[in-house]
């Protein structure tokens, strides 16, 4: 049972396969969530190399193992963070939705542990920030331009004329 869990719903202007490429992308998370650094292999099961911090003006992060429990293309990735056995488990959740206008994205965080059953308003209120703040950033990130190729640039040969 969890202690406290938080959702945030949130709709994106882009479609749920743009969404889950970025996503699978744990090089870039930096640009839209500056709270974690996932690294390892994106696939079901996997163990990752997991580094967070609560406030993204500390430089330093802490460095813990995750388990990717879900991993469902286009659908539904989540994130099993356990801190010190049963001091803090962490469980994030990115459930994804076509939508009309795009992609509905519910974005989840429940907490169990001792830490979490101590019912501290400060701990529940980081991570209402660190949720509405991530889906803040992912939905900027979202809205920039697509990158387009580079354009080929036809250079005239010099030398020789025919």
């Amino acid at each position: 049972m969890d202690v406290f869990e938080i959702v945030r719903e949130t709709l994106l202007l882009r479609s749920p396969d743009q969404l889950w490429e970025v996503l699978a992308d744990f090089d870039r998370y930096e640009r839209w969530k500056p709270y974690v650094r996932p690294k390892g292999l994106f696939e079901r099961g996997a163990e990752i190399e997991f580094s967070f911090r609560m406030n993204p003006a500390n430089p330093r992060f802490w460095r813990v193992t995750a388990t990717i429990s879900r991993c469902d293309p286009g659908e539904h990735l989540a994130f099993d963070v356990k801190l010190g056995g049963m001091l803090l488990s962490i469980e994030e959740h990115f459930k994804i939705e076509p939508a009309p206008e795009g992609t509905r994205l519910t974005h989840s965080i429940s907490c169990k542990g001792l830490i979490a059953r101590l019912g501290l308003p400060k701990i529940r209120r980081n991570f209402e920030v660190l949720l509405s703040e991530t889906n803040r950033l992912l939905t900027q990130y979202l809205a920039r331009p697509r990158s387009k190729p580079a354009a080929k640039v036809m250079r005239s040969k010099k030398g020789r004329r025919s």
